[in-house]
């Protein structure tokens, strides 16, 4: 059962969320296999997999995270968590990185100005539902998992989640509408 007394929290994904992943991911792993096909045909892990395998693709990302400073988020990514903040909101940031990439990303996050409140790096952000009212997420799995526990689930659009279903918008601003709609 949710305490009324704690503030809102919003669970908040990093990559493809606040800065754009795939391109450097894609970069990466065609230096790994040259055939890797762009992110537009990504639609899942399993379309990874044909030209990867899973533990040589979570190197490469774990890779990238752990020079997570020298990328740039999205340039409405410090407005998008301000405006979570100004709200009430409770912000954890939750990625699915390896625990080693903790100083990295932390580093980042406050370079960039973007505010939190926590941060959560596991391969399972389900764990963090019980008191959340919503999700912001680019994954499919994440935001059905959201919805299944009950809380609010939207994202940016991306080729991967476009015929997921949910709530999806191109940009964070309107990801921020569409939560002062359902969450006023």
């Amino acid at each position: 059962m949710k305490n009324p007394n704690r503030p809102r929290r919003i669970i908040v994904d990093i990559d493809n969320t606040l800065w754009n992943l795939a391109p450097e991911l894609w970069e990466a792993v065609k230096r790994v296999n040259p055939r890797m096909p762009s992110p537009a045909f990504w639609s899942g892990r399993k379309a990874i997999e044909q030209y990867l395998p899973l533990k040589e693709f979570f190197r490469v990302l774990k890779e990238i995270h752990m020079r997570q400073e020298i990328y740039a988020p999205f340039p409405e990514s410090e407005f998008f968590l301000a405006s979570l903040r100004e709200r009430g909101f409770h912000i954890v940031i939750a990625s699915h990185r390896h625990s080693d990439t903790c100083a990295p990303t932390v580093k980042w996050l406050e370079k960039n100005r973007l505010l939190f409140d926590e941060i959560h790096l596991s391969y399972d952000k389900s764990v963090l539902f019980g008191e959340a009212v919503a999700l912001v997420d680019d994954s499919p799995v994440n935001l059905g998992k959201a919805v299944e526990a009950g809380i609010l689930a939207t994202g940016l659009l991306a080729p991967w989640n476009e015929d997921s279903g949910y709530p999806l918008f191109k940009t964070l601003a309107g990801v921020l509408a569409y939560l002062d709609s359902k969450l006023a």
